[in-house]
Order: structure tokens, then C-alpha cells, then sequence
């Protein structure tokens, strides 16, 4: 696959390009390498999906991208199209370049990271719930989480739907504020020792859904890599909040989240 990466990226018409490294390990949906051309560096991703579910997070992150947010933004082609559909393997596979992001993954244990990282979150939400041409996602969160736990069945979907429902049923009582999701349960967060932005990468799993369901997923995140520091959470939330406002009605349903990402991992192992 690799081998025949440069001839997948002559649709970009860079001068000069080779492939320096792989930056997967594990590519279940996907696989990235850093590509360096005459003007500079940029990353490669080959999605193994079609361009219908690919292209949508590509929009989102070019919209955050120009409003001041840093994203590894996708680089058009030479015709305009933000990716190239690679026809060679059943189901189709998509293949984007993107602006290539100067950092390093942020250390979730480092003293500010609950602080960096909330803010941050919120300033993603913030920008695209004001944005007027806002990129629509591919998908809607719980209608997806509601069909996977009528595909799973049994105890575990039962389950999931059961979380879904809750879910559905607080969003009826109390409103939940709905938006562009970021998705992905662990979040890709750059820091830039250098005294640059912050960034935001790899928007493959964005969708639309209630906000607090980021907030929370995030939250999980830090926890998971601080169990000694009950204090992280609510730090997060808070830098969170100071962006993004949410009403303390709205946070009281963040159990629920927490019960239905809960019930995903036990729907997927």
C-alpha cells in the first residue's frame, strides 16, 4: 500500500513528494503517513470507507480551520475535490492529503492538560455552532447508537438501547443543546511546545447530537489517565464552560452519558 501511495498522489500535483513514515500502527479504519514535497509536509490518510463518509468530516475541519482553529485541514486537489475515491478494493477506499500539524500529542497528566483541553473543546463547539455555512456530519449520533443496539440484540443491545432511551428522554425533559460532534471517544489533541495553537486533529467520526455527549466523553478521557486526581473532571468541565456555556439543568444529565458510553464498550468488545 504503501508502494503505491505516490501515484495515489499525483491528483494533489505535488513536486517532489515521498513518503518519510507510517504514522499508524493499527490501521482497523484507516491508515496516515507523513508525506514530505518540495514546499513542505503534509500527512496522507486512506480511509476505508467511501468518499460520501469521508468528505463531511474533511468540510468540518476546513470550516474550523478557517475560522482560527487548528486541524490538519484537507488540501484540495488540483480539480478542487477535497479527496480521491481509491477504486482498487470493494466497498471503496479514500484517500485525502492533509496540512500537516507541527506538536505533540498532549500529556493528559500534565498539570494544565484538564484546563488545555476543555478549553479547547469548547472553543470547537463554540465556533461551529456560530458558524452560518456550517458543514453538515454524515450522520446523527443516537440514531446510529439506536440502530447498532437493534443490530446487536440480546442483552447487551438491550442495553444500549436502554442508554439511548434515557438519553432521548432527558434531551425531552430538559433540552439538550444539539451540534457538530467531534465523536471520537479519544480525542487527538495536539500542544505545541513552541507557543502555537492548540489543534484538534483527525475529524473522521464527526456527527450531529447533543453536545454534552463531547463534554463528557472528554471528561471520561482525562479521568481514565488521572484515577488519582477526582479533581480533573470538573476542571475540564469548567474551562469547558468558560467557552461554551451550558445551563447546570443541561450538566445534570451527564450521568446518562456516562451510562451510554459505558454501554457502547460493552455493545463492541
Amino acid at each position: 500500500m504503501t508502494r503505491r501511495l505516490p501515484g495515489w498522489l499525483r491528483a494533489w500535483g505535488l513536486s517532489g513528494a515521498r513518503v518519510l513514515d507510517e504514522l499508524t500502527e493499527h490501521g482497523d479504519r484507516s491508515r496516515a503517513w507523513r508525506v514530505r514535497a518540495d514546499d513542505g509536509d503534509y500527512v496522507a490518510k486512506l480511509t476505508f470507507d467511501v468518499p460520501a463518509f469521508v468528505e463531511p468530516g474533511l468540510r468540518i475541519a476546513a470550516a474550523l480551520d478557517r475560522a482560527g482553529i487548528t486541524t490538519g485541514a484537507p488540501v484540495p486537489t488540483v480539480t478542487g475535490s477535497l479527496c480521491r475515491r481509491v477504486r482498487r478494493w470493494p466497498g471503496g477506499w479514500t484517500l485525502a492529503l492533509l496540512e500537516f500539524v507541527e506538536g505533540r500529542p498532549i500529556d493528559w497528566t500534565t498539570p494544565d492538560a484538564p484546563e488545555f483541553c476543555g478549553d479547547l473543546l469548547g472553543s470547537v463547539h463554540r465556533t461551529l455552532c456560530g458558524l452560518d455555512d456550517r458543514p453538515e456530519p454524515a450522520g446523527r449520533l443516537l440514531d446510529f447508537y439506536a440502530a447498532e443496539a437493534a443490530r446487536i440484540g440480546g442483552p447487551r443491545g438491550g442495553a444500549l438501547a436502554d442508554a439511548v432511551a434515557a438519553v432521548c428522554a432527558f434531551d425531552r425533559r430538559a433540552g439538550l443543546t444539539q451540534g457538530v460532534l467531534y465523536g471520537d471517544p479519544a480525542p487527538e489533541v495536539l500542544r505545541d511546545d513552541r507557543g502555537g495553537a492548540p489543534a484538534l486533529i483527525d475529524w473522521g467520526t464527526p456527527s450531529w447530537g447533543p453536545l454534552l455527549h463531547d463534554l463528557v466523553s472528554w471528561k471520561l478521557f482525562a479521568a481514565e489517565r488521572n484515577p488519582g486526581d477526582p479533581g480533573v473532571g470538573p476542571r475540564l468541565v469548567a474551562a469547558y464552560r468558560a467557552r461554551m456555556p451550558v445551563e447546570d439543568t443541561e450538566l445534570a444529565g451527564q450521568e446518562l452519558f456516562v451510562d451510554l458510553h459505558r454501554a457502547i464498550q460493552a455493545a463492541w468488545v
